[in-house]
C-alpha cells in the first residue's frame, strides 16, 4: 500500500511537471511568431506564481505519512483529480492555438476563441489548474497545501480571469460581451 501511495503521489506531480514542460515548449514555439499584441496587467500573474511557489513548498513540508488506507485513498482520488485538471488544461491550450499566452494578451488576428471547452466557460484553463492543485494537495494529504490552493491559488486565478476579461472586452467589444453573457466564467452552468 505504501508503494502504491507513493506512485500515485508521483503521478500527481508528473501531471503538473508534464504540463509545465508542454507550456515551456509551446512558449518557445510562439516566441518567434508573435506580433504586437495588446497585453494585460501582469500583477495577477506574479501573484499567481507566488501562490504556486508557496503551494509546492507546503507540499514538501506538510505531507502526511504515505502509509495507511486513508493515505492511499487520498493519493488515488487526488491523482485522478490532478490528471483530469492537467488534461483539461492541455485540451484548452490546444483549442487556443496561437491565441494562447502565459501572460494575458488579446489580439484581433488570433480572434476570440469560443469553441471546445470555451463554449461552456470563459476560463477553463483556470478550472483545470484549480483541479490540478487541489488534486495534488489531496494526493499528498497536505491540508496546508489545500488551504493555500483554496485561499491563494484559486483567488489569484480569479484575479487573472478578471484582468483577462477587461483586456478581452477592450479588444473584442460587443462580440466578447455577447460571449460573456451566454457562458459562465469558470464552472460550467454555475459560476
Amino acid at each position: 500500500m505504501l508503494t502504491l501511495t507513493i506512485v500515485l503521489r508521483i503521478v500527481a506531480l508528473l501531471a503538473f511537471a508534464g504540463l509545465t514542460l508542454l507550456t515551456v515548449s509551446w512558449s518557445r514555439g510562439q516566441a518567434k511568431t508573435r506580433a504586437r499584441q495588446d497585453r494585460g496587467d501582469r500583477a495577477p500573474l506574479v501573484a499567481n506564481l507566488t501562490a504556486f511557489g508557496l503551494f509546492f513548498l507546503s507540499l514538501l513540508i506538510f505531507s502526511s505519512s504515505p502509509a495507511g488506507f486513508t493515505a492511499l485513498l487520498l493519493a488515488l482520488s487526488g491523482s485522478l483529480l490532478a490528471l483530469m485538471g492537467a488534461a483539461l488544461v492541455v485540451r484548452c491550450r490546444a483549442e487556443l492555438g496561437a491565441a494562447w499566452s502565459f501572460a494575458p494578451k488579446a489580439d484581433q488576428s488570433t480572434g476570440l476563441v469560443t469553441t471546445g471547452p470555451y463554449r461552456l466557460v470563459r476560463h477553463p484553463i483556470y478550472l483545470g489548474l484549480a483541479l490540478l492543485v487541489m488534486g495534488e494537495a489531496l494526493a499528498f494529504g497536505s491540508w496546508p497545501a489545500l488551504f493555500i490552493a483554496l485561499s491563494g491559488i484559486v483567488p489569484t486565478l480569479a484575479w487573472r480571469a478578471r484582468a483577462e476579461e477587461k483586456l478581452l472586452s477592450r479588444t473584442f467589444g460587443e462580440r466578447f460581451e455577447v460571449y460573456r453573457q451566454r457562458t459562465k466564467m469558470i464552472i460550467p452552468y454555475l459560476l
